[in-house]
């Protein structure tokens, strides 16, 4: 026996598949491909500099979240913007979408952000910068990249001071107070 589907039946398939991928950038489709790194930055809306207990909760926002929508590799929280570099993590319905991930980070950590510091206002900015890597010694400058960051602004002279980065399997990363999960304690 054999089962016909129907050009209907088949776009509404594509369209249900396709959903995570393209629905999040205004003009231009953008294509996510799977088991890939990325490098992702997103900033305050009008670039407000965010307090001490803010930036503490963005740390733990994004602790809390790996292992359920992605895999955390680092995390560095800038006083006016963060940068992630993480894997996506997937389902039954497929892999998480950045736009999925970057909506549960924004929305809670803004929650929280405004309910702690009584801040009125958007936090964060609509959109996000990503980038997919190609290969793990891209994962690896980026990281680098991040952690001189703090650096490179004036903020501190060592990554060591920064209170706001955390690597993956790294002893000595800084939490803002926020626990590190245990599965990613250095052993």
């Amino acid at each position: 026996m054999s089962v016909t589907i129907t050009a209907f039946e088949r776009k509404s398939w594509y369209d249900t598949f396709m959903q995570r991928r393209y629905n999040y950038r205004r003009k231009l489709p953008h294509l996510q491909p799977d088991n890939k790194n990325f490098f992702i930055t997103f900033s305050t809306s009008k670039r407000w500099i965010l307090p001490n207990p803010a930036r503490d909760i963005v740390m733990e926002t994004c602790l809390r979240g790996d292992g359920h929508r992605f895999e955390l590799h680092a995390l560095v929280v800038k006083p006016d913007h963060v940068h992630l570099a993480l894997t996506p993590r997937w389902d039954e319905h497929g892999t998480f979408s950045i736009p999925e991930i970057m909506q549960e980070i924004k929305s809670v950590s803004a929650h929280r952000i405004s309910k702690e510091t009584r801040y009125v206002g958007r936090v964060w900015q609509e959109e996000s910068f990503d980038r997919a890597l190609r290969r793990e010694e891209d994962l690896l400058a980026k990281i680098q990249y991040m952690v001189n960051n703090p650096i490179r602004a004036g903020l501190v002279r060592s990554a060591a001071e920064y209170r706001w980065i955390w690597i993956e399997g790294s002893e000595s990363c800084r939490t803002g107070g926020a626990p590190v999960p245990p599965s990613k304690w250095a052993v």
